[in-house]
């Protein structure tokens, strides 16, 4: 299963709520997860360097918190107790802690190579971890397609009072900036990189309207969030995990992001790749998404066609249009291998656009088997979606 807290939480072990700490570790920036005591005084927790993000299991008392080793050699793997905190030789890396009011100090000290720095940490937070973490279906895909990732559920905005340890670990790092795509003097976007995770995500950098700036890109940076706390939690599965991914960045760093088009009214973007770490097969995807740049948010499609509503899993047309985009389907040209596809459009559609003027209907979401049928489907220009919207629509749809 994908670590909830970590490996421990996994198992329901893990008491809530469990403490944040911030501070220094010789001089380093760190930031610290500590959980209650259990029998013994024993603890679990979990770190992270500020300036690379990747979480380090903790076990121990608080005066010998022991600070995992990688799974990486003969003598740990043929273990079953991981994550280990000790070599063959019992040599480990201990967290020597003392409380001082709310705030823990002490020492770091490196068993291999008798090095000791000091701790200094201030307490900032309290959370429920189970409460954000990823449960039921989500869980059990995670496990299956993407091995290890993150504690958090794709359901939960990463925010300093509901996530305050993932938060930190996005909020505080300063991102690479790419060339400004300019589309005319009042609308443009960027794209933008994590340092620690090299793929690229968009960011709007002008729009006529300031509050739809703001809020399209807080839903980007979300998103981007999102993905570059599972490419990290990959990273931190070497202290978890013997497999080959374990300790890369589960190809996240292959990613594709592409902004499809771009209107004051519209933004739509892919995310696209292979990416996976450790689990059955990789999370082969293709996921459009598009931005309601008008009033803000995800754009919500049953305001733009006329009988077009939401259903249990999908989007649902009325006969009519369905039966319209089925006919534009079947007529285009194209290879033998994509009209193998086309019977899947109906149940797997994802809805995009494409510059300068055209929807596009496209499998997405479609199982490991069928991969190969990821974004194919059918474009229709605007002009020929006119008889199926509704009439406050046509502001949206202008090139």
């Amino acid at each position: 299963m994908a670590p909830a807290f970590f490996a421990f939480a996994a198992t329901g072990a893990q008491a809530a709520p469990v403490d944040v700490y911030r501070g220094t570790l010789g001089r380093a920036e760190v930031v610290m997860e500590l959980g209650q005591p259990k029998a013994g005084g024993e603890r679990e927790g979990r770190y992270f360097y500020v300036r690379n993000g990747v979480d380090i299991p903790l076990k121990g008392t608080l005066g010998a918190l022991a600070e995992a080793l990688p799974v990486n050699d003969e003598w740990r793997r043929a273990q079953t107790d991981m994550p280990l905190f000790a070599d063959a030789k019992q040599r480990s890396m201990q967290w020597r802690l003392r409380l001082q009011g709310e705030a823990l100090v002490g020492e770091w000290v490196d068993g291999f190579q008798g090095k000791k720095l000091p701790l200094s940490l201030k307490h900032i937070a309290k959370y429920d971890p189970e409460k954000i973490a990823p449960h039921g279906v989500e869980a059990v895909t995670n496990a299956i397609v993407q091995g290890y990732g993150s504690s958090v559920s794709q359901g939960v905005a990463l925010s300093a009072q509901s996530t305050p340890y993932d938060y930190l670990k996005m909020a505080e790092q300063k991102l690479e900036q790419g060339k400004e795509v300019v589309i005319n003097p009042s609308l443009a976007w960027r794209p933008v990189q994590d340092p620690r995770t090299k793929f690229w995500y968009p960011r709007l950098t002008r729009h006529p309207d300031a509050k739809i700036l703001s809020q399209t890109n807080a839903v980007l940076e979300q998103r981007h969030w999102g993905m570059n706390l599972e490419a990290l939690g990959c990273v931190g599965s070497i202290y978890l995990s013997s497999g080959p991914e374990a300790g890369s960045l589960g190809n996240y760093n292959n990613e594709e992001i592409k902004v499809s088009y771009l209107s004051t009214a519209l933004m739509s973007v892919v995310e696209s790749g292979s990416n996976g770490c450790g689990g059955a097969h990789p999370n082969n995807h293709f996921d459009p998404f598009v931005l309601d740049l008008l009033r803000g948010g995800y754009m919500d499609f049953t305001r733009l066609f006329t009988g077009a509503k939401y259903g249990e899993y999908r989007l649902e047309f009325s006969p009519q249009m369905s039966g319209f985009i089925q006919k534009n389907l079947a007529s285009q040209p194209e290879p033998h291998d994509d009209r193998e596809c086309n019977d899947f459009l109906p149940e797997y559609m994802a809805l995009m656009l494409n510059k300068p003027d055209k929807m596009s209907f496209v499998i997405s979401g479609i199982g490991h088997a069928m991969g190969a049928c990821l974004g194919s489907g059918v474009d229709i220009s605007f002009k020929k979606l006119k008889p199926y919207l509704k009439p406050d629509a046509e502001r949206y749809f202008q090139p």
